[in-house]
């Protein structure tokens, strides 16, 4: 073995001990900015080093690309070369590839297709119409929420049947039943399969599992309170013969209950591990000390956690500034004004300061404020590149080529653009496959064959056949960026897209920019990957995370959720909204109302404790909120923090010393404030229900004719705004604001 490389010596005592503690299972609680990447790191290289393993019998797990690549980079810039041996990635992407490498031996075809989230959704809506009923009792989201908890607790459709409680229950069951007998006639594997089937094939294939814990002596966990049910199944089975798990977390960062993540898994580690080492990595390398007092004030009101507490040797740092605003719009002036200030007096740059926001809504008032300053800004976690709608065509179609059973990509498609088959036809050809248990695609051949079927549709049908076998024969004739050249030429993507938004040349010239996009991303990857192939750029492409999408570097102030935030730093940090029902939300859950406001806190601590150098708190005595201004209270979180930790600023900028005022929270409802529930100019007559202000995407709304749906964009020209909305039932539907009759969906 080559050692052209050395592990760095500069580690702190606990950091040495983790790194060195190789033989059995370790449990690294590792407090935010402690330092983990550079443990697991350096865990790595010294178990290479040590000749203990080869670098290809190291698993890695994380849990985003991102991460996972720069823990493989730290390895090679140890190890050397040799260290690209080391199997590092996420949890969905290796067990993907294991997948299409062991399928045949486990009974999965490896040519499956990833469902993304937005194609499980559809497939649901379709699944709830084939039985008439109706989206408007029966959410398609609700459902999926349902099943995707079931899947990752690894409940089967007979499990979420047996304990239906009520006709929403069982209607979830059913559907889960048909979903995934859909998936299997159409070989495809959604996210939560990707965990699942491999756990299914240990039980049904122990010579499977066997391979595995063969393979890999050492398997190492980033992020492991976040890990479910089904990853925490997967990483005991793995490592259950040569014990040597490492996991590193810290359970005061476990803000994903909501999808499925048991923090659990990290409190009771010991319980599956009973001679587990626990080592913490306490000493913080990223904030100043009065940050840290400020998160701890909060944080150790929980009352479930492991004991630890974060210090720091850095040297000074300013209190942490608390503002206390009017209302929504005033919090956002205020943050803009004591971010231009630090712009200007400091010299910060614009992108090392970030706005933190409990919900996706709140983004609206600063991005006024933003574009009224001219300053530039980005919101972190909005609509990703892959998920917009016209990239997501060319996709389908590149998935029904190397899988044609995806009947998922093929209604995407097969009449777009437009080629005569209308609805009616695709309905004749969906019975059709139904009645014989047959994908779409054997569907489509059989009508074809039967000979009272007319001839233009059979002439239409041959047509759309005839064009995916041609693009077939391009695989082995053209290379993989001129096969998509290919296709936007055929189909005709480009003009499709200037006659849809003829009247908007604008958004026509951006979204045939993103296929140019597309087009320059594929021939990175081509270049990055030689060998790469359509089904791993595929999979390459539905594995991307949002934490994967930031770009540290690029210009402006950062926007994004706090959820968002996880695994960033800023040297600026503001935390807004801190009111009770924003920042805690109010739980849903009346019988887990402390685990809700644990999470929550949780949540507060993940926003402070990126801060680097300055965090400012916000919070407004007036917000406008579904529809109406809402008197609110300062959050309870507030109340945790010692006042001689805050700098407090008033209500016009002026810095005031800490009073009891604070702690009383129902005293901001006897605050001068302005009263926001009235409009303060008058509004054209307008039969919409929602104003301009509360417009954006995400939110659900309701239409009297055309049902639920999701804003998923608009251009905001007051009540003459446009509107697109992708209706449940109804599809996607540009709107004008005054005219829509549009209501916030309660």
């Amino acid at each position: 073995m080559t050692q052209t490389k050395t592990i760095p010596l500069d580690l702190n005592p606990p950091q040495q001990e983790a790194v060195e503690h190789t033989e059995g299972p370790l449990l690294v609680l590792a407090g935010a900015g402690s330092g983990k990447t550079r443990v697991l790191a350096c865990r790595a290289s010294h178990i290479v080093h040590s000749g203990l393993a080869r670098p290809y019998q190291i698993l890695a797990l994380t849990f985003t690309n991102k991460a996972a690549g720069e823990l493989r980079e730290r390895i090679v810039s140890m190890v050397g070369p040799e260290g690209e041996g080391v199997v590092a990635g996420t949890f969905h992407s290796i067990f993907a590839r294991i997948m299409r490498r062991e399928g045949l031996n486990i009974g999965i075809d490896p040519h499956f297709t990833i469902v993304d989230a937005d194609d499980r959704r559809r497939l649901i809506k379709v699944l709830l119409k084939e039985r008439n009923i109706p989206t408007t009792s029966v959410r398609p989201v609700e459902v999926d929420w349902k099943i995707g908890r079931a899947k990752n607790a690894l409940e089967t459709p007979d499990d979420l049947a047996g304990r239906a409680r009520d006709y929403f229950d069982q209607t979830a069951a059913e559907i889960y039943l048909a979903y995934e007998k859909r998936l299997r006639r159409i070989k495809g594997l959604d996210f939560d399969d990707l965990l699942i089937r491999p756990i299914r094939a240990f039980q049904e294939h122990p010579d499977f599992l066997e391979r595995l814990q063969n393979r890999f002596h050492y398997v190492l966990v980033d992020e492991f309170q976040d890990t479910n049910h089904a990853q925490y199944i997967l990483v005991r089975d793995v490592a259950r013969k040569h014990r040597n798990l490492c996991v590193v977390g810290d359970d005061d960062q476990a803000i994903y209950g909501w999808r499925g993540a048991k923090v659990g898994n990290i409190l009771d580690f010991e319980r599956d591990w009973s001679d587990t080492k626990v080592i913490r990595l306490e000493q913080n390398y990223r904030s100043n000390k009065p940050i840290l007092d400020v998160a701890w004030s909060v944080i150790k009101h929980n009352r479930k956690r492991r004991a630890k507490k974060l210090w720091t040797a850095r040297k000074g740092g300013s209190s942490v500034e608390l503002i206390e605003t009017s209302s929504d719009e005033d919090e956002a002036l205020r943050v803009v004004g004591f971010i231009e200030e630090e712009h200007i007096r400091n010299r910060r740059p614009y992108n090392e300061m970030a706005i933190l926001y409990r919900t996706n809504a709140q983004s609206l008032a600063f991005e006024r404020a933003f574009r009224a300053a001219k300053i530039a800004y980005k919101v972190v976690g909005g609509l990703r590149f892959y998920e917009r709608r016209e990239i997501k065509d060319v996709l389908a179609y590149l998935r029904l080529l190397v899988n044609p059973a995806d009947d998922i990509s093929l209604l995407r498609i097969i009449n777009y653009p437009p080629r005569g088959i209308g609805q009616a036809l695709m309905t004749d050809i969906q019975a059709r496959a139904r009645a014989e248990s047959i994908n779409l695609n054997l569907a489509i051949s059989a009508l074809i064959a039967d000979p009272e079927l007319s001839t233009r549709r059979r002439n239409n049908l041959e047509n759309f056949l005839n064009l995916m076998g041609e693009f077939r024969e391009f695989i082995e004739q053209l290379s993989f960026p001129d096969l998509v050249r290919e296709i936007l030429v055929k189909t005709g993507l480009k003009e499709r897209l200037e006659a849809e938004d003829k009247d908007d040349p604008i958004r026509a010239e951006s979204r045939i920019a993103n296929l140019d996009s597309l087009l320059r991303d594929i021939e990175r990857y081509i270049d990055v990957n030689p060998e790469g192939t359509i089904e791993s750029f595929l999979e390459e492409v539905s594995l991307i995370t949002d934490a994967d999408q930031v770009n540290e570097k690029a210009r402006g102030v950062n926007l994004l959720t706090l959820h968002s935030a996880k695994g960033l730093e800023f040297k600026v940090v503001f935390i807004t909204g801190l009111e009770d029902g924003l920042l805690p939300l109010s739980p849903r859950d009346s019988h887990a109302v402390v685990e809700h406001f644990d999470e929550e806190r949780r949540l507060f601590y993940v926003g402070a404790t990126r801060a680097m150098d300055r965090l400012v708190l916000t919070f407004a005595t007036n917000r406008f909120r579904w529809g109406a201004g809402n008197t609110g209270e300062p959050s309870r979180f507030l109340d945790e923090i010692p006042h001689n930790l805050l700098s407090i600023h008033g209500g016009f900028g002026r810095e005031r010393k800490p009073t009891p005022r604070l702690q009383r929270r129902a005293a901001s409802a006897t605050r001068r404030i302005p009263d926001y529930s009235k409009p303060t100019s008058q509004a054209p007559s307008t039969k919409t229900g929602i104003a301009p202000d509360e417009l954006r995407k995400g939110l659900l709304v309701k239409h009297p004719k055309f049902g639920l749906g999701i804003i998923v964009d608009f251009h905001s020209h007051g009540f003459d705004s446009k509107v697109n909305v992708d209706f449940d039932d109804a599809g996607s539907k540009m709107l004008i604001l005054k005219y829509a009759k549009l209501e916030v969906a309660k």
